[in-house]
């Protein structure tokens, strides 16, 4: 297993920021396929698994409350749905993203540009995953 720091761009409070978290991946990655598949399946994973402990009791603190209500929404991070993300699904749709040009997949500095190009996860220092917005309007 390859720990790789994962860049994150969140939403908080008054700053818009990039921070970093760390994501395990196995050594055998080689394309830019394996490499969102396995980052889907960590998200998918983390995501049941914070759904299962969301049960506990959670208190918002003051700074939570005001940062929720710069966001638009004070609420509890609990989901109430009760249908659980498809893996497999979830891995298409990402694939298909990135073939859109929707989302941009940088190793280090190097974009990375198709779904086989190689990519060695072992000398890669940090990801960072560019969800792109399309903005539509008048030009005029």
């Amino acid at each position: 297993m390859v720990e790789v720091k994962i860049n994150v761009k969140t939403v908080s409070g008054k700053k818009n920021k990039v921070t970093t978290r760390s994501m395990m991946f196995d050594d055998n990655i080689s394309t830019v396929r394996q490499l969102i598949t396995a980052a889907v399946k960590n998200c998918v994973d983390e995501y049941i698994e914070r759904r299962e402990t969301s049960e506990l009791f959670n208190v918002l603190s003051p700074v939570d409350i005001e940062n929720k209500a710069q966001l638009g929404k004070v609420a509890f991070n609990v989901n109430y749905g009760e249908k659980l993300p498809n893996l497999q699904t979830s891995v298409d749709n990402a694939l298909e993203a990135f073939e859109d040009g929707i989302v941009v997949i940088f190793a280090d500095d190097k974009k990375l540009e198709s779904l086989d190009e190689f990519v060695d996860i072992k000398s890669t220092e940090s990801l960072t995953f560019i969800k792109l917005v399309m903005l539509s309007g008048r030009i005029w």
